[in-house]
């Protein structure tokens, strides 16, 4: 039987749709996606891909159900540093230096830091000194550890909470065995109790802050995460910019202080 059948099945019910919502969608009938999952059919390139863009799979899961079928990869994945990237890369420092004089990063898929603007950079320098040698930089596992930027952070049960339970419904989701790894590192450094639990704030505010605590400064911040809505790389698809900005008049000032 074809590989690409109980993956194609494995991803639809990932979906929580039945084979006729994917017949549906994908304009087919559900006897032919019945037999393309029992091994029955075997489906052309086009229709994974056609399969694959409707269950909205990433580009990595595409490869991959394009490869049990026994076709070649439908999307590149170079590094960042390569030469075809260097339009992104510019795009990306673009974006980073013009949001100075506030804190960005850009993560890859996995929440490792790629780059940083001079903010962010400023920011790290104030919380851990010496940057140079870091003891990790995936952005979760350093919001975790103690010799990082827990101590740092006032509200940091909070955030963890929120960040691990958006870590969970990833791994539960898609299954990536890097995020399960991730996952399983933050366990082992002492999360927040009770962190499943979601509980309502008791501060006034749309949003989720990030405070962090310098001496007698708190730092209030909240965040966005932005991704490139035209990639056909992998590696370009799953990079994520994570922007920084101040919540009050304070956080305001001390960046725009510390900047100038």
């Amino acid at each position: 039987m074809s590989a690409v059948g109980p993956l194609l099945s494995e991803y639809r019910k990932k979906s929580r749709l039945s084979q006729l919502d994917l017949s549906l969608m994908a304009d087919v009938s559900s006897r032919h996606i019945s037999f393309i999952e029992t091994g029955r059919t075997q489906p052309s390139r086009s229709m994974i891909l056609r399969l694959a863009d409707v269950l909205n799979l990433p580009h990595k899961d595409s490869n991959l159900l394009l490869h049990s079928g026994g076709f070649t990869a439908a999307y590149s994945q170079l590094d960042l540093e390569a030469n075809e990237m260097e339009p992104v890369r510019h795009a990306l420092n673009l974006i980073l230096d013009n949001h100075n004089p506030y804190p960005a990063l850009v993560m890859d898929g996995s929440y490792n830091l790629l780059m940083a603007n001079h903010a962010q950079q400023q920011l790290m320098s104030q919380i851990l000194g010496n940057t140079e040698q870091l003891p990790t930089h995936n952005i979760l596992e350093a919001l975790f550890r103690q010799d990082m930027f827990r101590p740092c952070i006032g509200n940091w049960d909070e955030v963890a909470s929120h960040l691990l339970r958006r870590l969970r419904k990833q791994v539960l989701a898609y299954g990536n065995p890097v995020h399960e790894a991730l996952y399983r590192r933050l366990m082992e450094l002492s999360p927040p109790p009770n962190w499943q639990q979601l509980e309502e704030s008791n501060a006034d505010g749309p949003m989720l802050t990030v405070d962090f605590v310098l001496g007698d400064l708190r730092l209030s911040m909240f965040t966005t995460l932005s991704q490139f809505g035209s990639a056909l790389d992998i590696g370009m698809e799953e990079l994520m910019i994570e922007s920084y900005f101040p919540a009050d008049d304070d956080s305001r000032s001390f960046f725009e202080q510390l900047l100038a």
